[in-house]
């Protein structure tokens, strides 16, 4: 669902071709969804399938092969819609860390200990560079504009970097014998 929501919001802001998908995927949220470029040519084909796009034309540069540029149908549109609430109304936050947590006490203390602090590094790394992006997206007035992505992301990060740090203080996890 969220390939097909992602192509599908991309070609509700301009028709596109599948490269180009993947660029502004990559430029927009870089490392915090992981869509591989296949699966996005799979999605594509399956919107082209229900009729929720069509392709308008092709572009060719150089020796490079044709590509085929992608418009979205009225059908389309209502499906994005359709699926954007659904997913907004039953999805609830989830990380891949989570599955983690769920075994962190496995781990020895000093294990648990090292994974926090490498945690807490990563974090503080992952922050930075969305405040880099925060700074300049706060200039694009454009209705493309992703500052609400990012400051949506970068406060799921404060506050896992706050529950981290009182891991490390032991205020949350207590060691299992």
């Amino acid at each position: 669902m969220k390939i097909e929501i992602t192509i599908l919001g991309l070609l509700m802001e301009e028709n596109l071709y599948g490269y180009e998908i993947k660029k502004r995927i990559v430029e927009r949220l870089e490392d915090y969804v992981d869509i591989k470029f296949g699966s996005i040519y799979y999605a594509i084909k399956k919107a082209l399938d229900n009729g929720w796009v069509k392709k308008i034309g092709t572009e060719k540069e150089g020796g490079n092969p044709e590509r085929y540029i992608y418009q979205i149908l009225p059908d389309g549109r209502k499906y994005y819609k359709k699926m954007l609430k659904q997913y907004f109304d039953h999805n609830f936050i989830h990380f891949d860390i989570d599955i983690v947590l769920m075994f962190l006490n496995s781990l020895s203390p000093e294990q648990r200990e090292q994974f926090i602090e490498d945690r807490v590094e990563h974090i503080k790394e992952k922050m930075n560079a969305l405040r880099e992006k925060i700074e300049a997206e706060s200039k694009n007035t454009s209705p493309a504009s992703q500052l609400h992505v990012y400051t949506y992301l970068e406060n799921h990060l404060k506050a896992e970097l706050n529950w981290l740090r009182s891991l490390k203080k032991g205020e949350v996890l207590t060691e299992v014998e």
